[in-house]
């Protein structure tokens, strides 16, 4: 028998979550999954640096890295997929600060291409062709830096960042 003067049962699904988009969830997935595998990639390469396994030192020499220039660059490969795996991390919890943080990461990558490509321009031996060195890697970048923007857009509409604390 039911009561007619006992409270109503809440419903128990949780209505600000149903309104919320799940752009940033998706974002911060595909962020998070990404960074760990440069992250293993990363640690990998700079463990056979380290080693100094033949192949890779030498394919390295080969595209402009010299020793110190090769450290420093894995140095920065690993700062980056460690703070997109943060940025990741926090738009999938829906915090602003991820985007915000969105934002400064690409614009640091950028800076950072633009002068690692330069240096390495200067780095690369004569025995190495310039434009197979440079060319593949730059146009790879420039697409990862595209699909980096139109995220960045997604996170800027209106009823996304209103749904980020």
């Amino acid at each position: 028998m039911e009561n007619s003067s006992a409270a109503p049962e809440a419903e128990l699904k949780d209505i600000e979550m149903e309104d919320r988009p799940r752009s940033p969830k998706v974002i911060g997935s595909i962020s998070m999954l990404v960074s760990m595998v440069v992250l293993l990639m990363s640690i990998v390469k700079l463990i056979s640096l380290t080693v100094g396994l033949s192949a890779v030192v030498s394919g390295l020499k080969a595209a402009g890295f010299d020793g110190v220039f090769a450290y420093v660059s894995l140095g920065l490969t690993l700062f980056s997929s460690l703070w997109m795996l943060f940025i990741g991390f926090s738009l999938f919890q829906y915090r602003d600060i991820g985007r915000r943080q969105f934002k400064i990461f690409l614009i640091f990558q950028i800076v950072a291409f633009v002068l690692t490509t330069a240096y390495q321009y200067t780095q690369i031996p004569s025995y190495s062709d310039v434009v197979d060195v440079l060319l593949n890697w730059s146009i790879a970048t420039v697409v990862i830096f595209g699909i980096m923007f139109w995220m960045l857009s997604i996170l800027n509409k209106p009823k996304v960042r209103a749904s980020l604390s």
